[in-house]
């Protein structure tokens, strides 16, 4: 069966999508078969970060029965296949977000593991995401205002039963004038499984449109993002 994580945080601007760009592309590296989906229809960024500025085929498309599903996944050069939403503010007003739960049973049993990048906040099209996955991974800054908005997004993925598989501290400057890792673990009350400091080789993969995990495989971000592909996949 397919695994869905959804990677959430309830703020944007978090590094989400470089997150779930980056474990899918790790997952691939211990051999599962992966797709990276974008589900946030408001301010979609998966496509964008990898280079697919305006895709033909998109969940959008999909939603609206206008493409099949094999129209609207890609394969990036890096390996990774992903589906993309529209940044066109007009297909987001043509698009009912609310069917947005319909992508699940398409892609069932079609890879090992789907991730999918949820949209910011805490409404209802994060909601009936959260209702059809399986595990959560939630990525916070070290703010206490990144932190807050993350434990509300951990109340609502408790609410709808899903496992809490940790949290991701993203653009973290080594402590300075900012909250401490065991500090945020108290808040939140789940373990940092990966801390990724501020990068300029994320920022590089990111002008390159290309996962740093491909770009930068041995970098220490890269080798961070392992750490969690390792922890969904072994963990008992």
């Amino acid at each position: 069966m397919t695994k869905f994580i959804t990677i959430a945080s309830g703020k944007g601007g978090v590094g989400k999508t470089t997150a779930a760009i980056n474990l899918g592309q790790a997952l691939i590296h211990l051999g599962k078969k992966v797709i990276v989906v974008d589900s946030n229809l408001v301010t979609p960024n998966i496509g964008i970060h990898l280079g697919l500025i305006n895709p033909d085929g998109t969940i959008n498309k999909f939603l609206r029965k206008e493409k099949n599903l094999k129209d609207i996944i890609y394969t990036h050069e890096s390996g990774l296949s992903i589906i993309p939403a529209s940044p066109s503010y007009i297909e987001f007003q043509k698009t009912n977000p609310q069917k947005i739960a319909e992508i699940f049973e398409h892609l069932d049993n079609l890879a090992d593991i789907v991730i999918l990048d949820a949209p910011s906040g805490l409404g209802y099209e994060i909601e009936q995401i959260l209702k059809h996955s399986d595990e959560v991974i939630i990525v916070a800054n070290p703010n206490l205002s990144s932190v807050m908005d993350a434990l509300k997004t951990i109340q609502l993925a408790r609410s709808n039963q899903n496992i809490i598989a940790g949290v991701i501290l993203n653009m973290s400057h080594r402590g300075w004038h900012e909250m401490k890792p065991h500090e945020i673990e108290h808040i939140l009350n789940y373990p940092i499984i990966a801390n990724i400091k501020a990068d300029r080789k994320i920022r590089k993969s990111l002008h390159q449109q290309l996962p740093l995990n491909f770009l930068y495989p041995q970098s220490r971000s890269a080798k961070e993002f392992r750490k969690v592909a390792e922890h969904i996949t072994f963990k008992k």
